[in-house]
């Protein structure tokens, strides 16, 4: 079985498990579907990301999409996926969007996808004498494991192997971590990457280096509870912040950790904001879930203040809003058939005393959800993940700072969008808006 290299592995979204006459949506069309399963070749859809201030919509980024039918016979049923047609990006330079080449957005091309299934997907499941390149099946599998288009070519990127080693790896993930992590296995994976500055080649890489195979790994998620909802990523936080010496490879050492299973570590932390003994509350949470906005009350907030404190201890705080994020996906022609929306906020308290210890804490930050709505057949999730927890002041009187992203997950069926807003929040300053990107 030959491996598949050299197509642009970045995103493409929105892959369609069927297609029904009769009632769809081209380009120009005057209705909009009346179930996602209707869109038909040619259909087209706008997502944008904006931030909000005063009433009015600053866009950051504006990407259109094209449905194409990526089955080849010539007598069979299309199969329909929507391709970047074109995405523009704000120049902050000249404060005007800019089109990106082709070059620039390096996105797979339906000609590229089709080849895919035909050379190596095909092969795999039916042969070059059956008819088509059993898009259908591939439809399929992603369904099986709730995978999107473009997250099954980075994986299989990332995993560098044929296409049936490729599908054992995958099955070995959905059923060791299914019962935990539901369909997210394969965007938390991610999100973790993103989190550690990690590659997702580098981590496959490093998981065989130290556990052999991937199911030797999985077993030892099992034991953790999973890696969803930042259950892996706080386990690391928590080990990283215990090491009295920086490790060369931290994810490398964390694993080995991992492997041994040995005690939790305890004691002082050297580094960092471990010298203050600072403590994040919670490192990921729910903004909205399934179309509703999460409360505080429920949990929704994260804090940073001196280990063995609540926020009762503390007084004085200050409160700060950023910038509305606005994201939303629409009819590329008719703008006011919205399919999916959302207005949120990131808010802080900070500035946060206590008078027997010197410093300046965050007592509370979290997303204010403005709206959320997700037409019927559509999902609309955003969830929060911490990183980067540091103290750049002094031991006496730290100003704890930590980065803070909000992941923008959106679709139908088995296909998703993906944006991401990153903001940044300091225990003197409260919190800020610094940059979106992808998921």
């Amino acid at each position: 079985m030959r491996k598949y290299r050299g197509m642009p592995m970045v995103l493409v979204v929105l892959l369609m498990t069927a297609v029904m006459f009769g009632g769809g949506c081209g380009g120009g069309s005057d209705r909009m579907p009346a179930h996602p399963g209707e869109i038909q070749p040619g259909a087209e859809y706008e997502g944008v990301l904006s931030v909000q201030n005063g009433g009015e919509d600053r866009v950051l980024m504006r990407t259109r999409y094209e449905a194409h039918n990526i089955e080849t016979g010539d007598s069979m049923e299309p199969v329909v996926a929507l391709f970047v047609k074109q995405e523009e990006h704000l120049d902050e330079a000249t404060g005007t969007m800019r089109v990106l080449s082709a070059s620039e957005i390096s996105r797979p091309t339906p000609e590229q996808v089709k080849a895919f299934l035909k050379d190596f997907w095909d092969a795999e499941h039916g042969g070059p004498a059956d008819e088509g390149v059993n898009a259908r099946e591939f439809l399929d599998f992603l369904a099986a494991h709730n995978m999107s288009l473009d997250q099954f070519f980075r994986y299989f990127e990332a995993l560098d192997s044929s296409v049936s080693a490729f599908i054992d790896v995958i099955e070995t993930y959905s059923t060791k971590l299914s019962s935990f992590d539901g369909k997210d296995i394969y965007g938390e994976t991610e999100s973790f990457c993103d989190l550690l500055g990690l590659e997702l080649r580098e981590y496959f890489q490093k998981i065989i280096l130290v556990f052999g195979t991937h199911a030797a790994y999985c077993d030892k998620l099992v034991e953790l509870g999973g890696i969803g909802k930042s259950t892996l990523y706080d386990a690391y936080s928590k080990w990283l912040l215990d090491q009295e010496v920086a490790p060369e490879d931290p994810f490398v050492g964390f694993l080995n950790y991992l492997k041994a299973r040995s005690a939790e570590a305890s004691g002082a932390r050297p580094g960092g904001a471990a010298e203050t003994a600072l403590e994040v509350a919670k490192f990921a949470w729910d903004i909205i879930k399934d179309g509703k906005a999460q409360v505080t009350t429920d949990g929704a907030f994260t804090s940073v203040l001196r280990k063995d404190t609540t926020a009762l201890d503390y007084g004085y705080a200050k409160r700060n809003e950023t910038s509305i994020i606005h994201f939303k996906i629409t009819d590329a022609w008719i703008k006011s058939w919205v399919l999916i929306e959302t207005k949120f906020r990131g808010s802080a308290s900070y500035d946060a005393v206590n008078p027997t210890f010197g410093g300046k804490y965050l007592q509370n930050v979290q997303f204010d959800v403005e709206s959320a709505y997700a037409q019927w057949g559509m999902y609309l999730n955003v969830s929060a993940q911490v990183s980067n927890v540091t103290n750049p002041a002094s031991v006496e009187n730290p100003d704890p700072e930590i980065d803070v992203v909000a992941r923008i997950n959106a679709g139908w069926l088995f296909q998703s969008f993906g944006r991401s807003a990153y903001f940044r929040a300091k225990g003197s300053q409260g919190i800020w808006f610094q940059r979106w990107g992808d998921n």
